[in-house]
């Protein structure tokens, strides 16, 4: 679809940004996709109107009246903005907003099952991520493709010529798996943490994930759909495994391809450069993997525990073997500037600790000296991102007290109690009511507020204290709507939505709509997309210019910064409302 470069989506950040902060705004920011009866429920109107608030259902009857609420300042977004909470609706139905007698903004539904559909297309989205195989029309719709990089004679790095090898290149057979994020590369490292994440909804939420149906092709029917799904990737990743138990980092070209569609993408691919965090987060996944779908199909569970055994036995014998960049490489490097490992291997021992014990490993040496290795690595306040797994440890940890030894169970709980209370502090003042550090507007910040919405949700599960859950709802609320750009982030849902992802697929399949579920990067003052000099016109213009982060968005396939898609944002979109579904529909584990 020949998506303008030029194109820009007006959103209300433009608006924002042109206004004073103490001009009123016409229309409330919600949750465009709805609330559950008992959840909290807060409208967002910037401006510093006099006027309250009335809630009135379709027939026009008051259900609910405030006086008007204390302006706040948002320093992300420059706003004056006042907050209501109208968490008294608690009837299903359909209602509008009025202040000073006149009708604003759009209707807000309360009810059951309104993140339902959410949930199923940013699951699905996994499916139209897939490599090496094409989309069939009765599974992709009018997304339908060919398939692209079938991978089946991917050269090792440095064994041919072109990459300064001596013959005519090593090659393995690395199929399956999906595309990282917009471009056409697959990443050991982020795909670690988005399995993770995935593996985590069913862990929680079975019997809810178990109702799931999202329409994939089926060679597993014996399978969850979301363990069918993952699977598909975590096959790739048992290809990226060196008979010495070291993990390729990434199988990719060495430069980005142009916006073509995966059977156009025809440059040579690469498995580059065997690393300790890639063999470490491999590790981890496997590990987990083989836990969920021990009793479904052993076989596969017990080739991904040994698998994960021969990772980290690699790791501990090469703990300095870091990523580094090769200079001919352009595609992501996926390893952050202060990596040291410890994080990883804090993963990587939790998650092989409790496999171990889940397989029925004896107490001996070997499954203690994971839990050893633990102990001598102590979990740290950071996290959860792909640059930064310790956070992951600490869920596997604080969650499973009946395996881990009690003093390592305190600690992990410490830190996500810590980490949430945090958050819901921030939250609690925050004049959108939005739990998010100002680290959290970074590339991918979408992302990082559905993770730290995750963190709250650990917490609800930890405590049962439903503060924790409120503040993950406003996490959520925040990615469908109440935000400045009045627009959920997501392709295909609410009233107002992305439409020119920066996504190479959905820039030349030739249709109008990008594929329905995807979470978009969001908003930060990164501006490596923004043409600053005037020298390269292919870059964005300068969407930046009030230098507030949460108004530093534009949808347009130009802005790789802000509007790209990827895995490990889909995944943590995934979960939040998976959690929110099943917790509000009251469905057991």
């Amino acid at each position: 679809m020949n998506k303008s470069w030029n194109v820009c989506f007006c959103t209300a950040a433009f608006v924002a940004a042109s206004l004073s902060a103490s001009s009123a705004f016409a229309g409330p920011l919600v949750n465009q996709l709805g609330y559950y009866p008992d959840a909290e429920k807060t409208v967002v109107f910037p401006g510093n109107d006099a006027n309250g608030l009335e809630v009135r259902d379709l027939k026009g009857k008051t259900v609910l009246k405030l006086k008007a609420p204390l302006v706040y300042d948002w320093d992300y977004s420059g706003e004056e903005v006042q907050t209501f909470d109208i968490s008294a609706v608690k009837a299903p139905g359909t209602y509008r907003l009025f202040r000073g007698g006149e009708y604003v903004g759009t209707p807000i539904v309360v009810g059951k099952n309104v993140y339902g559909d959410l949930v199923k297309a940013s699951l699905k989205w996994f499916y139209y991520q897939r490599s090496s195989m094409a989309l069939e029309p009765q599974y992709a719709g009018k997304w339908a493709r060919a398939a692209g990089h079938k991978d089946d004679h991917v050269i090792v790095y440095g064994s041919d010529k072109a990459t300064g090898g001596k013959g005519a290149g090593k090659t393995i057979k690395s199929q399956r798996g999906w595309y990282d994020a917009g471009d056409y590369g697959k990443y050991i490292v982020n795909s670690g943490i988005t399995v993770f994440t995935l593996l985590e909804i069913y862990e929680h939420f079975p019997k809810y994930v178990d109702s799931l149906k999202w329409n994939i092709p089926r060679e597993f029917p014996k399978y969850p759909e979301l363990l069918e799904e993952v699977r598909y990737n975590l096959d790739w990743m048992l290809t990226m495994q060196d008979k010495d138990g070291g993990v390729y980092h990434k199988v990719s070209t060495l430069k980005f391809g142009g916006s073509v569609l995966p059977e156009n993408d025809i440059a040579p691919r690469y498995a580059i450069i065997k690393n300790v965090t890639a063999s470490l987060d491999f590790a981890a996944v496997m590990a987990q993997a083989s836990v969920v779908y021990r009793n479904i199909d052993k076989a596969y569970a017990d080739k991904m525990l040994k698998a994960a055994e021969s990772a980290y036995a690699w790791a501990k014998k090469n703990p300095e073997a870091f990523y580094k960049q090769p200079d001919d490489v352009q595609t992501g490097s996926y390893m952050p500037g202060d990596e040291n490992g410890k994080d990883e291997f804090r993963w990587a021992a939790a998650e092989l600790f409790r496999a171990k014990v889940a397989a029925g490993a004896k107490a001996d040496k070997a499954t203690a000296a994971y839990q050893e290795d633990l102990k001598a690595n102590a979990f740290t306040p950071d996290g959860a991102w792909w640059g930064n797994v310790n956070m992951l440890a600490a869920f596997r940890v604080a969650l499973d007290s009946a395996n881990f030894d009690a003093e390592l169970v305190a600690a992990a709980k410490k830190v996500v109690l810590n980490e949430a209370n945090n958050l819901r502090a921030v939250g609690d003042t925050s004049a959108y009511r939005l739990p998010a550090f100002p680290w959290s507007w970074n590339w991918g910040s979408n992302s990082a507020m559905a993770n730290n919405g995750i963190v709250l949700v650990h917490a609800y599960l930890l405590t049962k204290d439903k503060s924790y859950l409120d503040g993950a709802q406003q996490c959520l609320d925040y990615l469908l709507g109440k935000n400045p750009q009045d627009i959920t982030y997501v392709t295909g849902f609410g009233y107002r939505s992305p439409h020119n992802p920066h996504h190479r697929p959905s820039e030349s399949d030739m249709v109008d709509d990008p594929v329905p579920g995807m979470l978009v990067g969001g908003p930060h003052l990164g501006k490596q997309d923004i043409n600053l000099d005037g020298k390269e016109n292919w870059k964005c213009p300068n969407y930046a210019a009030a230098d507030k982060p949460a108004l530093a968005y534009i949808d347009n396939r130009c802005s790789y910064a802000t509007n790209e898609v990827a895995i490990n944002w889909n995944a943590p979109l995934a979960y939040l409302a998976a959690a929110l579904e099943a917790i509000y529909l009251g469905i057991p584990k």
